[in-house]
């Protein structure tokens, strides 16, 4: 399926949306719309598509996505179905650039959310320090009303235009209309993608998901997401990998072949080349820290 275009209804009380929201998993598909997203990940991990970036996500992420640029979480499939104590929860503020007419960002004050609305069209990570202060403001802004909303919808927005602690992640920028075939064929690539990397994967079958011949997708591939078919399978691999070592009873080697690794040698040297450690040293660093 192609990304869907998401229509946001604000209430007539408020001019932009914030919500908190704790879930067994996330239930929006890939999509797009008009208005900028601040998404805070407190609890959750899997795997987020923002454009063309594919990157693992865990506990204390957070993503600026900018107007009709393609996005999606997937978390982990251990995370369904888990009581609301162990959900996946996040804060999701939402908001245009215009207010009922009123093009606030434009004021000359606010030169520097200017800029920083611009760089979201690839959409921004946003990590360290940083991520600490803003959870604080969304949460403050939770349970705002009146002027203060607004004050801090800016203040969150300057704390990120002036942080250090920002990555761009998408080089794609935004939805355009001519893009929307291929938008098309790379859902369908990426569907097939979730459902079967930890399975033994076909370059065949999904050049032809795609309706092409290999080296037309691997080529395709590469050029969308600035990594090859084979790259991105791995680290998917990898990320579920590292999640199984961290089970106390976990068997490295039962865990390579369920990882969709047919060789052990294989496995250790992608998840070394990935992480920069063996599995062994991972799944010891990770105990100790317990």
């Amino acid at each position: 399926m192609k990304p869907i275009h998401i229509k946001q209804i604000h209430s007539a009380n408020y001019s932009f949306s914030i919500e908190e929201r704790v879930r067994p998993g996330f239930t929006v598909p890939y999509h797009f719309h008009n208005e900028y997203e601040l998404t805070a990940i407190l609890k959750g991990s899997g795997s987020r598509f923002i454009g063309n970036n594919i990157s693992d996500f865990t506990d204390r992420d957070m993503v600026l996505v900018g107007k009709n640029l393609p996005h999606h979480w997937h978390n982990n499939e251990e995370d369904h179905g888990r009581g609301v104590e162990d959900a996946v929860k996040s804060i999701v503020l939402k908001f245009d650039s215009e207010f009922n007419g009123v093009r606030l960002f434009d004021l000359p004050e606010n030169y520097e959310i200017q800029q920083l609305l611009e760089r979201a069209s690839g959409g921004l990570s946003i990590k360290g320090a940083t991520f600490d202060k803003l959870v604080s403001l969304m949460q403050q802004l939770l349970q705002a009303s009146g002027p203060d909303r607004i004050s801090l919808l800016l203040k969150i927005l300057h704390e990120i235009a002036v942080s250090e602690n920002v990555e761009t992640l998408s080089t794609e920028g935004k939805l355009a209309v001519s893009y929307e075939f291929e938008n098309h064929r790379m859902n369908r690539v990426y569907d097939y993608i979730m459902s079967n990397y930890l399975d033994d994967i076909s370059l065949t079958e999904v050049a032809s998901v795609a309706c092409m011949n290999e080296a037309a997708f691997c080529k395709y591939f590469k050029k969308r997401y600035n990594k090859t078919f084979i790259q991105v399978v791995s680290e998917l691999r990898i990320s579920y990998a590292c999640r199984e070592l961290i089970k106390e009873d976990s068997n490295i080697t039962d865990i390579c072949y369920r990882s969709g690794f047919k060789t052990f040698s294989n496995f250790t040297k992608s998840f070394k080349k990935i992480t920069g450690t063996s599995p062994r040293e991972y799944k010891l660093k990770v105990s100790k820290q317990k």
